[in-house]
This record gives structure tokens, sequence and C-alpha cells, in this order.
């Protein structure tokens, strides 16, 4: 069930999904090397895995860091087959990374808890 951080649900759901991103960008700048946009969503997914690597536990600054979620808002509004599929995964894993909840939280998260951890920052 899709919840406040999409298909992730726990910390093993985000480092699929992050692998699944990672994968279709690599695909897109397979066929189109100097797209700017795609390398540095690219960029940000690898720094992602690199915080997260070995159940590392990123820092407030380098989540605050991330805006993957953002540019594909900005840059793929209408965006359809694998695009459309990247634009998801996105918006999941900058809301996830962002909050890097714990297992537990990640499932029961609502919208309500979601907007409280901004206010509480």
């Amino acid at each position: 069930m899709a919840g406040v951080y999409g298909e992730i649900n726990s910390r093993a759901d985000c480092h699929r999904v992050l692998s699944e991103a990672s994968d279709i960008t690599q695909r897109i700048l397979a066929k189109q090397p100097n797209y700017a946009v795609m390398q540095r969503i690219h960029t940000e997914l690898n720094a992602m895995k690199k915080w997260t690597e070995k159940g590392r536990e990123p820092s407030k600054s380098e989540r605050k860091s991330v805006d993957v979620g953002l540019i594909a808002a900005r840059e793929f509004e209408n965006a359809k087959g694998e695009l459309a599929v990247l634009v998801d995964e996105l918006y999941c894993l900058n809301n996830y990374f962002e909050a890097w909840p714990t297992d537990e939280k990640a499932v029961t998260a609502t919208d309500e808890d979601f907007f409280e951890d901004e206010e509480n920052e």
C-alpha cells in the first residue's frame, strides 16, 4: 500500500527504489551522456547510496541537500514511460530521505506526521 513515502515503507524499500532509480538514470545517460539534468540526478542518487551504505545514517545536512523530487517536478512535469516511473521514484526517495524515518514510523506515517516533522525542524 502506498503511504506518505509511496512504495517505500522501510530502509530496505528505500535501497531497492534507489537502485531502480539509479538503473533508469544510467540507461538514460547511456543514450544521452550530456543530459545535464539527468547527470545531476544521477550524482544525487549516488550520494544518497554513499550516505546510507552499510547501515550508515545520513546526517541532517546530507538529508536536506537532496532535491531530486524538486528536480523531477520542475523538469519532468508530463513524463511518460520509463521517465514517469523515475519521476515517481524520485518523489518517494526525496520525501523518505529527508525524513529518514525508522521502519516502524515509515509504515505507519500519515500526512500529518510528515508535515509535523517539517514544522519541528
